[in-house]
């Protein structure tokens, strides 16, 4: 998707820091864990689908080719390193097999090549820890952007708090992102419920108090312009991947304020 990908450039297209020439080799346990993981949840609409050779009750494998065993499953976390999938339950796979992870959100995709580093049964089925296997810069900056796109919501945390109400009249919540992202929630003073919030992403601002609908904003912070209706419809798109990938330390009454925004 064009707009996903002008969204994200500033983050990851960094020129100091291009493609290995070769896969980077799987790290051992220890060093993939100092990655930071982002959490995926089931509503964020995120595909995933994993290639790899399928294997029979004795674990040897039916074909001598990956093609067109295609194993669809829910990505569980992802960093900048590799990612974990679940898949169904009875499916068998080797320490160290190659595979292809084909990752999707709207027209937007990326097929990135991967070594099975772990795999572990779980009452839901199989999770497969996963190392990626990157040679070409293309696809590193496409699977960056997935990164990217689940941590700006995953990481968002509260920041501060005014002990009550502010010159607004009203109680004021800033919850910060490692990445480029800022939510301001402002609550009544009286029963402490959600009454607005204000959201940035990168270079876009949304805003919208209740009982009203939502405004739109593109540009730097300190001169935002209304987006065109164009913008709009793309900025909304991203507040409801953003909305869908919310982590528990956002309060549930925030999250259901934003969901009634984002449906």
């Amino acid at each position: 998707m064009a707009f996903f990908k002008r969204f994200l450039k500033d983050r990851v297209s960094s020129p100091a820091d291009p493609a290995p020439a070769t896969p980077v080799p799987v790290a051992p346990a220890v060093e993939r864990r100092t990655q930071a993981r982002h959490a995926v949840n089931q509503d964020f609409a995120l595909k995933a689908t994993l290639c790899y050779v399928g294997r029979d009750e004795t674990g040897a494998p039916m074909s001598d080719s990956r093609h067109g065993w295609n194993w669809k499953g829910r990505l569980i976390d992802c960093s900048e390193a590799g990612m974990r999938i679940q898949l169904g339950t009875g499916l068998q796979a080797v320490i160290g097999e190659s595979c292809d992870l084909r990752l999707g959100i709207q027209d937007f995709e990326v097929i990135v090549p991967c070594l099975v580093t772990n795999i572990s049964e779980t009452p839901q089925g199989a999770v497969f820890g996963l190392q990626h296997q990157i040679y070409d810069e293309t696809t590193r900056l496409n699977y960056l952007r997935i990164v990217e796109g689940v941590a700006i919501p995953s990481t968002l945390r509260l920041q501060s708090r005014t002990p009550g109400p502010d010159d607004s009249g009203y109680v004021v919540e800033n919850y910060l992102s490692s990445r480029s992202a800022r939510l301001t929630i402002w609550r009544h003073p009286s029963d402490d419920s959600v009454s607005a919030f204000e959201l940035r992403l990168n270079d876009c601002l949304l805003r919208a108090a209740e009982g009203q609908g939502l405004e739109y904003f593109t540009g730097e912070e300190a001169g935002s312009q209304p987006a065109t209706a164009v913008q709009c419809h793309e900025i909304h798109q991203l507040f409801q991947w953003v909305v869908a990938n919310l982590p528990a330390t956002v309060p549930a009454d925030v999250r259901e304020f934003l969901r009634r925004f984002a449906a």
